[in-house]
């Protein structure tokens, strides 16, 4: 089973994306793949294209991408969706995740991160 690798849209503290490499998960930022402003369609199909799944504050769109592209029959690497009130729980309950799940697990998969503190 592959390791879920990580791509912050660009509304997610950079630090998160640091301190997943400080404990050797990958992850890429929207500035480091030079596309801050795309999209949110935009940005989570490049993450698919890249294999990783998409790290997000966005709870006002990304639940309805989910649901419009699996409805649509097709599908994505994943959308981790957290909340910005906790930088340190976001990190505490993202690594149990990856340290839990696989990419194949959550491929396809809208994950409340907030179900994982």
């Amino acid at each position: 089973m592959a390791a879920i690798k990580v791509y912050l849209d660009e509304d997610v503290h950079t630090f998160i994306a640091q301190a997943l490499r400080l404990r050797a998960w990958e992850a890429l930022t929207t500035q480091e793949a030079g596309r801050r402003g795309a999209d949110d369609r935009g940005q989570l199909a490049f993450a698919t294209a890249q294999g990783h799944a998409m790290l997000t504050y966005n709870s006002n769109d990304y639940p309805r991408l989910h649901y419009e592209i699996v409805t649509g029959g097709g599908t994505h690497g994943g959308i981790i969706l957290a909340t910005q009130e906790n930088p340190r729980q976001t990190l505490r309950a993202l690594f149990h995740l990856l340290n839990t799940l696989s990419a194949e697990a959550i491929n396809g998969q809208l994950v409340y991160l907030n179900n994982w503190a």
